[in-house]
């Protein structure tokens, strides 16, 4: 129900600049500001994921070669029969009219580009957040991109270069989309709300990869490939309006939040972005370090899964493209449902005090971890058992998600107020995303298996699960509070 409000009514106490401007405002209590706000951040970075991931399916369409990563030449030793017997491949490895004869050098160019240009603005976006307003960096990040996605046609007819060019601005406009939504979430969500807003705001990143691998195929076939750039740019630009309109940078500053809503999140208006990061400190902060490992963990072992995932699924088990393709969307959909089910169960078990934040924390990364490392292992030995290894390919998907309410909420719970920071930061890890495919190549060419390299996804992801569950602190630090501290103590604080 809406109820009409105007400033200067009776009974109204809080007065934002936004009443001012605007004097006559519905306030609607059907739906809380808050889960719009989450919802627009779901939908945001869907988006950012659809955009990112378009050109890996739009290039089977566009090249003569279709492998992004050059496996053309691993041994087959150890490969199961269906793949051997496999001679020609499937008949429609090369449909889509291809245009361009790119060598697998180009599109490893091209592809790899923007993540050289997402790296670097990832670790310093979250802080450019905090200063400019968390609102204004994703409007712009995702804005930017979607232009960019609606001009990666034209680059392409150019040179190679021209799109992989394009492709690394996109990298550099993308870089700060993550940190600003977890400044946003950190501003409005309450603590016992936390870890659900946060999974199902970034679980759009399932969704976007979903709906990519999903409709792909679909478009390329009756729309062309170009639509696959066009039609993200279009949702990206058609979303940031949206996004400007509805959301805000505090629920202090949001004209349409109720009195009873503003009172809940009462505890969030403590959580104010500074001026002065202590680099200092942060940096000594030795608990953050592991959960800087553990992320790196994850982005190999989602290489594993999401990149590696189709050639080790086509070339070594001999699954079809077509089921190839179902196994991959089906991991996206666990992997969705799973981090919205870790996230809610998070919140649930912190709601009823069963156990405390930081015990919570350590049970719902050891039960992901659990389900990696098991599932790893149960492909390896189940070797040439087609829907077994999908099975628990789907397994590992869904423990992977288990991070949103784990590591990923690191930065909120130990500095709230440098969130943005923090989380730009964990964006170390992406730099495995670079490693991983050179390592998994090395060690399938000199072993002709890929049981090596499973194996060793298993172990890192162990490795770093223990020490983050070993290590792992939900302790707001004090250097949180580091303007309102004396100097002296900003000057001596470890």
């Amino acid at each position: 129900m809406c109820t009409e409000q105007r400033p200067g009514d009776p009974g109204q106490q809080d007065t934002t600049m936004d009443d001012v401007m605007i004097p006559r405002r519905k306030r609607c209590s059907a739906m809380p500001v808050r889960y719009v706000v989450v919802l627009l951040g779901l939908l945001g970075s869907m988006v950012d994921y659809l955009v990112r991931y378009g050109l890996s399916m739009a290039i089977v369409a566009m090249v003569n070669t279709t492998h992004p990563v050059n496996h053309t030449d691993l041994p087959t030793d150890g490969a199961c029969p269906a793949a051997l017997n496999a001679s020609g491949g499937d008949p429609d490895d090369h449909k889509g009219g291809s245009e361009f004869d790119w060598s697998l050098n180009e599109q490893g160019i091209i592809l790899g580009t923007f993540f050289w240009g997402y790296i670097m603005t990832k670790t310093t976006g979250g802080r450019i957040s905090e200063i400019v307003g968390a609102r204004a960096m994703m409007a712009v990040s995702l804005g930017v991109s979607g232009l960019l996605s609606m001009l990666c046609p034209f680059a392409a007819y150019l040179h190679p270069m021209a799109l992989a060019s394009v492709r690394f601005v996109m990298g550099l406009a993308q870089g700060p989309a993550f940190p600003s939504l977890y400044v946003m979430v950190a501003s409005w969500a309450p603590p016992d709300e936390l870890a659900t807003m946060v999974t199902v705001a970034f679980s759009g990143m399932s969704m976007g990869s979903l709906i990519a691998m999903g409709s792909s195929g679909w478009v390329i076939e009756h729309l062309g490939w170009q639509w696959v750039f066009w039609g993200g740019g279009m949702l990206a630009l058609l979303w940031t309006p949206f996004w400007i309109y509805f959301v805000r940078n505090s629920p202090l500053q949001h004209p349409f939040i109720s009195s009873e809503e503003k009172e809940l999140l009462e505890a969030s208006f403590c959580v104010k972005p500074r001026r002065h990061v202590p680099w200092g400190q942060l940096l000594r902060c030795w608990r953050f370090y592991p959960s800087i490992l553990a992320e790196i963990a994850s982005t190999w072992i989602a290489n594993q899964t999401n990149a590696e995932g189709p050639t080790f699924l086509k070339t070594q088990i001999g699954m079809s493209l077509m089921n190839v393709s179902w196994v991959l969307a089906a991991g996206q959909t666990c992997g969705w449902l799973g981090s919205l089910a870790f996230g809610r169960i998070t919140d649930l078990i912190l709601h009823h005090n069963v156990l405390t934040k930081l015990n919570t924390r350590r049970l719902m990364h050891s039960i992901g971890m659990f389900m990696v490392v098991m599932g790893l292992l149960c492909i390896v030995w189940a070797e040439c058992q087609e829907w077994l290894v999908a099975a628990m390919l789907l397994v590992v998907m869904t423990g992977v998600s288990a991070n949103l309410c784990t590591l990923s909420l690191t930065p909120m719970d130990i500095a709230p107020n440098f969130v943005g920071t923090l989380s730009g930061l964990l964006g170390i890890g992406t730099l495995s995303g670079f490693v991983a495919p050179i390592v998994t190549s090395a060690i399938v060419t000199e072993t002709g298996s890929w049981a090596p390299s499973l194996l060793l996804g298993a172990g890192l992801y162990l490795s770093a699960g223990i020490l983050y569950v070993a290590t792992v602190t939900t302790e707001i630090q004090d250097w949180n509070y580091y303007e309102d501290l004396p100097t002296s103590i900003n000057e001596e604080q470890p």
